[in-house]
């Protein structure tokens, strides 16, 4: 396990799936002792009901162990296959180890995973429940999610931060107006002033801005409140957007990184893909 709360969700989805072909399936809790970007592992504070077996070791015993027992499988390696996932691996013990953002590990399992990774209002704050509320209420609420901050440095931008830039945001808003004729966009972002200076939206407008550090998982369960969706290449808002209304539509960038060659696609049937190209 490892990741923010989107990439835990993806990894989450793999356990459930080994789970049901494996029972003696856990999840490797080690890493995220010492995991220090985002906020650590939120799994379980924001999805009480995702339950899972779990395992937490010292570093230095979880790499003595996996070096001596077991088969490790690497996602990166296996170019698609789920040979190493469905089939017999002649090992005692194996480990799996990658992020899982594949639409594959998720067929035959979308009831399942809907129902462990329902938000509950509850934990949420009155305002954000409020604004659910409001949410549902709507026809043509679009939820707008811009993600610059981390994606912007320089260990992220060339694989990641420069997919969707200013072209990507305008055509995609361009599409939604030219789609319904009052649309009420609610933004996420982790730079509004940006997002104030060079995206003017016609209607209505809701800033939401007041989800922060621990709380800020609700943004991602204001997202799947809303009807229709504008994601970036970001698995926060792509889970928003997955766990929202079946009848709204979703735009997504064309690719997922700077170099998609040989990806498997990441996005379901019916996602509308916005070209990311500054052309």
């Amino acid at each position: 396990m490892t990741g923010g709360l989107g990439n835990q969700m993806f990894i989450y989805v793999l356990y459930l799936r080994m789970r049901s072909r494996f029972p003696h399936t856990y999840i490797d809790l080690s890493d995220m002792q010492h995991y220090r970007v985002h906020r650590g592992y939120e799994l379980h504070r924001v999805f009480p009901q995702a339950v899972a077996d779990e395992v937490t070791l010292p570093q230095w015993l979880k790499k003595v162990l996996e070096f001596l027992f077991f088969r490790t499988i690497l996602e990166r390696h296996e170019r698609g296959s789920l040979r190493h996932y469905d089939g017999t691996v002649h090992w005692p013990l194996v480990y799996y180890k990658g992020f899982y953002q594949h639409l594959m590990y998720f067929r035959g399992h979308e009831e399942e995973i809907r129902r462990a990774l329902t938000f509950d209002l509850r934990l949420a704050s009155e305002r954000s429940r409020q604004l659910a509320h409001q949410m549902d209420d709507e026809a043509q609420s679009v939820s707008l999610h811009v993600r610059r901050g981390d994606y912007l440095k320089a260990k992220h931008f060339h694989t990641v931060g420069c997919v969707c830039q200013l072209p990507y945001y305008q055509r995609a808003i361009a599409t939604i107006e030219c789609r319904f004729v009052s649309p009420h966009y609610y933004v996420f972002t982790d730079d509004m002033p940006w997002v104030k200076e060079n995206l003017p939206l016609a209607g209505q407008v809701t800033y939401v801005d007041w989800n922060t550090g621990d709380d800020s998982w609700q943004d991602m369960m204001l997202m799947s409140h809303c009807r229709h969706h504008i994601i970036p290449n970001s698995t926060f808002s792509w889970w928003g957007a997955w766990l929202g209304r079946p009848d709204g539509i979703v735009l997504c960038p064309d690719r997922w990184y700077a170099d998609d060659n040989g990806r498997i696609p990441l996005y379901p049937e019916g996602w509308v893909r916005i070209p990311t190209d500054d052309v």
